[in-house]
């Protein structure tokens, strides 16, 4: 994967946010970052994606339209994944009580960026 899209998950892994993986569809992780020996999503990325799969197939069940970012909070973490394009999702682990709306942000600003370099 090439050093700018790096850069940019390293960008996004700041403050509350400990750890950042680019998935595949598939459920592979194509580029991860992690700090301060954070959980590695990539060890749950194909259930991350598959957890983000069945929430957007029950918002259009409902019709909701499509899901753009589904987040889980636990009392020990929070989890984030974003929808980057049809083909790829965005993890970030998050400390207990992080901001996730300000991780959410961060990855809004970057998504073009994120898509031009899987292009």
């Amino acid at each position: 994967m090439s050093t700018r899209l790096r850069g940019i998950l390293q960008g996004l892994a700041g403050d509350d946010t400990r750890a950042v993986a680019l998935l595949g569809a598939d459920g592979r992780a194509v580029e991860t970052v992690v700090k301060g020996g954070a959980q590695d999503p990539s060890s749950v990325a194909d259930d991350l994606v598959a957890l983000f799969k069945v929430g957007a197939y029950c918002a259009r069940k409902m019709d909701g339209g499509e899901m753009d970012y589904l987040t889980v909070t636990t009392e020990s973490l929070a989890l984030l994944v974003v929808a980057v394009g049809p083909a790829h999702y965005l993890a970030a682990v998050l400390d207990a009580g992080g901001n996730v709306a300000r991780a959410r942000l961060a990855v809004r600003r970057c998504k073009a960026e994120i898509t031009e370099e899987l292009g």
